[in-house]
């Protein structure tokens, strides 16, 4: 499944193919086929979000992925190797991508860890976490801010900020964004939680890019040259997926260079310019197959 990314660069064929093949690994929950199986999704996903294929992608994630949690479940009995990683793969990608039975069983684990204190499996914690934050409001935020200043490993702190990351009301990720630039926060975490919420939809790409401009000069001075200062701005513009998007981030940065990341620039721009031309080359293919092939039920998604 690794073709995916070059077969979408070449435009090789035609994608309904690709998708149709997908299709066959449903209920496999090998990890390293899951692993490249999620790949492939992130790569359908940069060519449809934002456009009318996202219901039928939907779709084609939840028919693939549901029979995989189905059979590992989540609990961690019996679980050995590698298919702990499937689990949390797939409820934090179920999660993230709206679908309603996993939602609720993660807000519903979450209720009881919250309310009665009986701690999640480490296998899916994070996954179950991040769930609920996509659709958390302030108590939520309060209780992973709570944990977060509580937590005593870098591990735990950084995946409690992969949780503040994945909240997706506009006041909060504005709060997230605020927050981030505090002592609270440090330097290489901060460029971390940052992109995270870049990379949780279209609000927040556009939120984390704006709040990036505005805070651009102490931002420069804190991060001169380097891997942070890559990340960073690899981090904000790498979602971005038009025409528009294109010309705004070239425009700021003639007038704001990065001297220190502009290779870095200059290849999420042509990765830009190769996504934008292979959303338009497959956009009526990709909406004809999800027609046809896939039929959305409102039952199945909270969100998209």
């Amino acid at each position: 499944m690794h073709f995916f990314l070059d077969f979408v660069r070449t435009r090789d064929g035609k994608i309904e193919h690709a998708v149709e093949l997908v299709r066959h690994y449903a209920g496999e929950t090998d990890w390293i086929v899951v692993d490249a199986l999620l790949g492939v999704f992130d790569s359908l996903e940069a060519l449809v979000r934002d456009t009318k294929s996202w219901a039928g992608y939907l779709h084609l994630v939840y028919s693939t992925l549901t029979p995989i949690l189905e059979k590992v479940g989540w609990s961690d009995a019996n679980l050995s190797g590698n298919i702990t990683f499937t689990q949390g793969a797939v409820i934090d990608r179920l999660g993230r991508l709206g679908h309603s039975d996993t939602c609720g069983e993660a807000r519903l684990l979450f209720s009881r860890e919250q309310r009665a204190g009986q701690r999640l499996n480490k296998s899916i914690r994070p996954a179950v976490y991040r769930s609920v934050a996509v659709t958390g409001g302030q108590a939520e935020k309060q209780y992973f801010m709570d944990l977060y200043h509580s937590a005593q490993r870098n591990e735990e702190k950084r995946m409690l900020l992969t949780v503040l990351g994945s909240f997706t009301n506009s006041q909060i990720v504005q709060e997230l964004l605020d927050w981030s630039m505090s002592d609270d926060v440090k330097l290489q975490d901060r460029v971390f939680l940052i992109s995270c919420l870049a990379e949780t939809g279209l609000e927040g790409r556009a939120m984390a890019f704006k709040f990036f401009k505005d805070n651009f000069e102490t931002l420069s001075k804190q991060y001169t040259s380097g891997s942070l200062l890559k990340r960073l701005v690899a981090g904000v513009v790498r979602n971005f997926n038009t025409e528009q998007d294109l010309d705004n981030i070239n425009e700021f940065f003639k007038l704001n260079p990065v001297p220190g990341a502009q290779m870095t620039l200059d290849q999420c721009l042509e990765d830009l310019r190769i996504l934008i031309s292979a959303r338009e080359h497959y956009q009526v293919p990709m909406l004809e197959y999800f027609n046809t092939h896939m039929i959305r039920t409102e039952a199945e998604v909270i969100r998209g």
